[in-house]
């Protein structure tokens, strides 16, 4: 997906695309309720939680009142709620999005920035205690992507030079069970897409510096493959099953009319061309792919085999004019936006829409 560099307040009325860029013993108490699930407490700033722990299957970071919250989101029931407000420090660099992940082992993590050049702020989501769990970090800016027995943390922006002085960013490979780190991989430019599955020690990334440029990365012995990118391809995203780079994008010379996905697989990539609309998000899962295409005022989900390209389900949701993020849950497709999460089966066409409780940050 697109690394985030940015944050909006709430009140923001700028429409760009979020996305939607181990430790100690620091307990930091969440402010939770003991009542019934149907009732909510109050935390700090006057935000109200809920107490749906064990309903959630997900987690998001949303924006409510200017504070960040983690969100817990239910997709049987469906809604979404504030759990635990995230604690607010004078440091905090409201200008850039915090960052949540669920790690391999199913460890949810979260990141917030900090000014001053200093290290992010982490935290692990206690989901049995409805905590906060401090993490001693040392490094700013970064996008952990979880790997099967290893994880990366990405650079947002340019942080080394190669010999011939052109600009690098590091990729820090770290084993999660103590955050030390094993090595340390350097890709070429900036590091504008970055992908991963938990089932895979490989990564793919992309850069647009001097052309776009796909690579995928092996955290276990630090090699760097390039990847081929289609001439007059223009790649919107990124999806990495398997350690498998799949590139996502529009031809140059797009046309109008019915949103076609197409898509080509070699031993080294897939490719796959979407006519017709505008890419918004990728996933992979199984043995297929699902594409969000965004038409007009509306969203069209359109999964296809990953092998032969042969279309599976298509679903259209009215009135969804662009998707943040989509994620699979075991009763559909969540498709996120920046207020709104929408449960789409892709089987029937059914939609159910719920709302956030506030912006959404991260998902």
């Amino acid at each position: 997906m697109p690394y985030p560099t940015t944050r909006r307040s709430r009140r923001s009325e700028h429409h760009a695309r979020l996305t939607g860029p181990a430790r100690a013993a620091l307990l930091l108490v969440a402010f939770g309720s003991t009542a019934a699930l149907t009732t909510a407490c109050s935390g700090p700033g006057g935000v109200d939680l809920g107490n749906d722990w064990q309903g959630s299957r997900t987690f998001a970071l949303a924006d409510v009142d200017g504070l960040v919250t983690v969100v817990g989101i239910n997709p049987d029931k469906p809604r979404a709620e504030s759990l635990v407000v995230v604690p607010q420090q004078a440091d905090d660099d409201d200008a850039i999005s915090p960052h949540i992940v669920e790690l391999a082992d199913g460890r949810w993590l979260l990141t917030v920035p900090r000014k001053g050049g200093k290290p992010d702020r982490r935290y692990e989501i206690d989901r049995k205690d409805h905590t906060l769990d401090g993490m001693t970090g040392d490094e700013r800016l970064r996008r952990i992507l979880p790997g099967k027995s290893l994880v990366a943390e990405v650079a947002g922006l340019p942080d080394t030079k190669s010999a011939s002085g052109a600009a690098e960013s590091s990729v820090l490979v770290r084993d999660p069970a103590n955050w030390t780190t094993k090595r340390v991989i350097k890709v070429p430019g900036i590091i504008d897409l970055a992908a991963s599955d938990p089932a895979s020690d490989t990564i793919c990334l992309g850069s647009d510096s001097g052309g776009t440029r796909i690579s995928v990365a092996d955290l276990a012995n630090g090699r760097v493959t390039s990847v081929s990118v289609p001439k007059g391809l223009d790649v919107k995203d990124l999806a990495c099953p398997s350690g498998h780079p799949v590139i996502v994008g529009s031809p140059a010379a797009g046309r109008s009319g019915d949103v076609k996905v197409s898509l080509t697989r070699s031993a080294a990539e897939t490719v796959v061309r979407v006519d017709g609309g505008r890419v918004d998000a990728v996933a992979a899962t199984g043995s297929s792919l699902v594409v969000a295409v965004a038409t007009g005022n509306d969203t069209e989900l359109v999964e296809v085999d990953s092998a032969s390209g042969k279309e599976l389900h298509r679903a259209r949701t009215k009135d969804l004019a662009a998707s943040l993020n989509i994620t699979p849950s075991s009763t559909g497709w969540l498709v996120y936006t920046e207020n709104t999460v929408t449960r789409v089966n892709l089987a029937t066409g059914e939609a159910k829409r719920f709302d956030l409780p506030g912006t959404l940050l991260d998902s």
